[in-house]
């Protein structure tokens, strides 16, 4: 596998102070982890860096092998797609939502309309085609939001908390449903979160963040996602 994120000595520093300090970080193809710690810790911060939502102050980033400067920014913004822990639908119908980001790169109207019923059946949504976004339930939205990212085929995707809005019982259902897509599409994928579950779950590994830096890593064992070590091996 070759990897497709890879951060080496990158800071943030925002208002004076120091966000995040990274000396080094690399995500393989098709890998999936998790970012866990307490509010304030990173987490959301380092994961807007690596979506190029937000530039560091220094350090190098590579993707896919190249340098962030030797990639066009926008053609490597669309091999990626972002969830937010509030879904992020304008007032319109759920299929001009998810068909924003296909008219976005130029696909023709028949490919576009045959991905967003298939995005949407794989979400569930199908039948809400024409609905309202602001008709929809928190997990309905939540959905639709999903369908939009994945609707544009991404190589990466990042999941901000994507769950935590949500009740117990909606949320394990969506978790468990979309970790069985983005596995079958083989998608790299960085999540945060604050449930242990959810990592266990969804992903292969947690980095435990604080402070800004990434202090340990746990891998996970698929086979048993319930059992959840208090401790993860110190990254040196």
């Amino acid at each position: 596998m070759s990897a497709v994120i890879e951060i080496q000595d990158m800071t943030l520093v925002l208002g004076g102070r120091k966000i995040l300090d990274v000396p080094t970080f690399s995500l393989e193809s098709g890998e999936s982890v998790s970012l866990m710690g307490p509010n304030g810790a990173g987490k959301s911060s380092l994961l807007f860096v690596m979506a190029l939502l937000q530039d560091p102050t220094s350090g190098k980033l590579k993707y896919f092998g190249k340098s962030l400067e030797e990639h066009p920014r926008l053609e490597l913004q669309r091999r990626m797609a972002m969830v937010f822990q509030k879904p992020m639908l304008l007032d319109l119908n759920v299929v001009e939502n998810v068909d924003l980001g296909l008219k976005f790169r130029g696909i023709n109207r028949k490919e576009r309309t045959r991905r967003i019923m298939d995005s949407l059946e794989q979400m569930e949504v199908a039948h809400l085609a024409h609905r309202r976004a602001r008709s929809l339930s928190g997990g309905e939205a939540q959905r639709v939001a999903i369908a939009q990212a994945l609707v544009v085929d991404p190589e990466i995707i990042f999941l901000d908390e994507p769950f935590s809005n949500l009740d117990k019982e909606i949320r394990e259902e969506l978790m468990i449903h979309i970790d069985q897509l983005l596995r079958g599409k083989r998608i790299t994928t960085v999540m945060v979160t604050h449930h242990r579950r959810e990592a266990d779950v969804m992903t292969d590994a947690v980095y435990w963040m604080e402070d800004g830096a990434l202090v340990s890593k746990d891998i996970i064992r698929r086979e048993d996602c319930t059992d959840y070590p208090s401790e993860g091996k110190a990254l040196k």
